[in-house]
Parts: structure tokens; sequence; C-alpha cells
């Protein structure tokens, strides 16, 4: 059981440290979302889910306010990963942020997800976990959330269309150019598609 353990935080702490680019783990040509293990998660065009958690009860968030994830619809969401333990995270969070003040709040809402208040095994994130992140980087508490994800690999960045279709998921650091770029390339086909119904070559 210890050796579990150990194999789990390894992996968890890797994956925290992640530094690669877009570029390196996917094909920008085909699908920016397309990587090893998440391709049936990306450009789905009959997931409406927000992956499976449509149907789970609401979230609190900083304020402990009961949030349901479809109240996001209507505009497209990012949805940033963390958890206060995670370095990673930590440089994650002024580069969303950055994102966020660049792209007009009309079109799409940014949120955090809490995973978990420590490396302890099944030590999910809090109310407190989310009220102290919100207030340490200065985050709107309304849009910040706990989940019992203690072993969700982080930071992970997921975006969703105003329908709710899972479009583009991503696990690692991220630039902000990089946040921005990805925004702009599956809002741009994905309008396109709510518009005249033209298919772009990632959609499936």
């Amino acid at each position: 059981m210890k050796s579990i353990l150990l194999i789990i935080f390894i992996l968890l702490f890797s994956a925290c440290s992640n530094n690669s680019s877009v570029e390196e783990k996917t094909n920008v040509n085909h699908s920016w979302g397309k990587m090893k293990g998440l391709d049936k998660l990306v450009g789905n065009m009959h997931d409406t889910s927000y992956s499976t958690v449509r149907n789970l009860p609401p979230r609190a968030n900083a304020f402990n306010e009961k949030v349901k994830i479809e109240s996001f619809e209507g505009k497209y969401l990012w949805a940033e990963y963390a958890a206060s333990w995670c370095n990673t995270c930590k440089k994650q969070v002024h580069q969303v942020k950055q994102a966020e003040a660049i792209l007009p709040p009309q079109e799409i809402n940014f949120i955090t997800v809490m995973t978990g208040k420590s490396q302890k095994y099944g030590d999910h994130a809090t109310v407190q976990t989310a009220k102290t992140w919100a207030q340490k980087y200065q985050l709107d508490g309304k849009k910040v959330f706990a989940a019992e994800l203690w072993y969700k690999t982080i930071p992970e960045h997921r975006l969703f269309s105003p329908q709710g279709h899972t479009l583009f998921v991503h696990v690692g650091y991220l630039s902000t150019q990089q946040i921005l770029d990805t925004i702009a390339f599956y809002k741009k086909d994905w309008d396109a598609y709510q518009s005249s119904g033209t298919y772009a070559d990632w959609m499936h």
C-alpha cells in the first residue's frame, strides 16, 4: 500500500512541475486538445456534460454558496484546476489572471476549482481552501470552488463551449499567450459552427 501511495505522489509532483508548452504536448495542425488519453474529451460534439459534473451536487465557492456548473452556460468557460500545495499552480494563477483581464467578460467566464487541501491521501479541498486561495491571489471568491478531487493531476485547464461542450483539455503549465491563443483557436471554429454549421477539422 505504501509503495502505491509513493507512486501516486511521484506522479502528482511530476505533473505539478510540468512546464511543457502546448506545442510540445499536442499537434497544433490537428487539434491542440488531442493529447494521449484525452482525445475522447476534446471537440466531442455530443459531450454537453461539462465533463460529467452536470448531474453532481452543486459545489461550494469561497463564500460557501452552492453553485452548479451549468449556471455558467451561455458564455465560454475556462476552468482551472489547482491545489494550494502545487508550486506550478501558484505560478499558473498569474497567467490565467492576465488572460482574464484581456478577454471580454461578456464572452467568457474563468473559474478556479481547488482540488486538494494538502498532499495527504484523500485530503480534499474545503471552502476554507477556496477562500484562502481567492484572498491570496485576489480572485473573485464567487468563482473559486472547493471540490473533492484530491487525486486530480494539476494544473489542468479545460475550455467549454457556451452550450457545455468540452472543447479543450490540457494538463500542465500554460503561458498567458498560450491561453489566449487556445481560446481564440477554438472560439473561432465554434462560433462558425454555431452560425453556419461549418465543421472544423478538430470536430468529431
